[in-house]
């Protein structure tokens, strides 16, 4: 069997490697020029997305990937704020269960580790046929054609390959939009910091439905495993930032101002949102790194709408190809490795002839709607709370955020058991 997959994000490269360890041939073809080529910045896998990374790859491989990381003791805690970052509602984080805190790059760097020319990079997809045998032919921009036995479109929000199985697109936007960079921590930022900051990912909120996520980055300062002792798979250690995004309904940000802008006018755009702000955190997003900052309109699928509304058979799609959510719920790469543990199993049998190509497809289709529905809701409910923001005194913003946190935690729980059941 050879399997192709378009899209080198966290789950189509989880997929590649789980599917290399396997014996199963892949290819894998991204259209950005190289691996670094990425947007996004800090990534939280949670316990069921690190046992699965843990399984199918190496100790030294998963080694690198902890000493790549932030250290678990980082992420004390979660807090809500208002936009003077005066606490409304805090949780205590769970240190007692497995989580990586990595850097998209590194992570996606670290993933196409020991795949050697099996992932090429410039390689826009266009089309894709079935050919008369059952196998798949895909095409590319430049002229190129890659034929395998299963095609898996893993090319991200507003996927090619999902949009001509579904006939249309399978995400829509949601009414809001974001701006996030990164500001460099050095002797003069690192002062500025509230200690709110200092202690784990804060959401302050602000009025006019806007509001600024906040949280040291950091593996420098603290990694869960000494880089040092990487010598098979070096790890990869990021400089020392606070990462923050400016969240807001697209009255506030309009898309097509913002994803417009160069990075200088999107900082300076992000400060007259936030005027009035404490000045520290003023100073801290116009201390930004303008190359980091992206704009960038939030899209989510219907979670009560059939994710994968084509026939099961050689082409299929994971991630958020088929399940796109805001970035507002941090589940989109953890699920998107889920999906790639459950349809390399599927893959895995179907070579082994315990089942058939269309049979794998279709148990992986029925295994992710137990699962991602759950997720992109999740991801949502932030981003209805922020739209109730600027009505509500402080009271107000207290039991709101007392509302976000509890709901939170019940669907986070919520969740875990599907992946749990899901797994089984």
């Amino acid at each position: 069997m050879r399997v192709m997959i378009i899209g080198a994000g966290i789950g189509g490269l989880t997929l590649a490697q789980a599917l290399h360890h396997g014996g199963i041939e892949v290819s894998v073809h991204d259209r950005d020029p190289q691996v670094g080529a990425t947007g996004g910045y800090r990534l939280h896998l949670d316990d069921r997305a690190c046992e699965v990374l843990r399984r199918h790859l190496s100790p030294q491989h998963y080694h690198a990937l902890l000493a790549s990381s932030v250290s678990r003791a980082s992420l004390r805690r979660y807090t809500w704020a208002d936009h003077h970052l005066r606490p409304l509602v805090t949780r205590p984080s769970d240190q007692g269960t497995d989580t990586l805190m990595i850097g998209r790059v590194p992570l996606r760097t670290l993933l196409t580790h020991g795949l050697d020319d099996q992932v090429r990079f410039g390689a826009e997809y266009v089309s894709h046929e079935v050919l008369s045998d059952g196998r798949v032919a895909a095409h590319f921009a430049d002229g190129s054609t890659d034929t395998a036995d299963v095609l898996v479109g893993a090319d991200g929000t507003r996927s090619r390959v999902a949009a001509s199985l579904a006939g249309r697109e399978l995400a829509d936007p949601i009414g809001f939009g974001g701006i996030a960079a990164r500001t460099p921590l050095t002797a003069r930022t690192r002062a500025l910091l509230p200690d709110i900051v200092n202690d784990g990912p804060v959401l302050a909120l602000g009025l006019k439905g806007a509001s600024v996520f906040m949280q040291v980055h950091d593996p420098s300062g603290g990694p869960a495993i000494d880089p040092a002792s990487c010598t098979t798979v070096p790890a990869i250690t990021e400089a020392p930032s606070l990462v923050w995004g400016l969240s807001a309904t697209e009255t506030v940000l309009p898309p097509v101002t913002v994803q417009g802008m160069t990075g200088p006018e999107l900082v300076e755009f992000t400060l007259s949102t936030v005027r009035g702000w404490p000045p520290a955190v003023l100073e801290l997003i116009a201390a930004t790194d303008p190359g980091s900052a992206a704009g960038f309109r939030f899209y989510a699928a219907d979670p009560d709408a059939d994710l994968t509304p084509w026939p099961a058979g050689p082409v299929t799609a994971l991630g958020d190809a088929v399940h796109a959510m805001p970035p507002t719920g941090g589940r989109a790469a953890a699920t998107a490795i889920i999906d790639a543990d459950h349809l390399a199993r599927e893959l895995l049998a179907a070579r082994d002839g315990d089942s058939t190509i269309a049979l794998a497809t279709h148990r992986f289709h029925r295994e992710m709607a137990g699962y991602a529905p759950a997720a992109i809701r999740f991801s949502m409910l932030p981003l209805r709370w922020l739209s109730r923001v600027d009505r509500l005194d402080r009271p107000g913003l207290r039991g709101l955020a007392e509302l976000g946190l509890s709901a939170a935690a019940a669907v986070h729980h919520f969740n875990s058991s599907l992946n749990g059941r899901a797994a089984a």
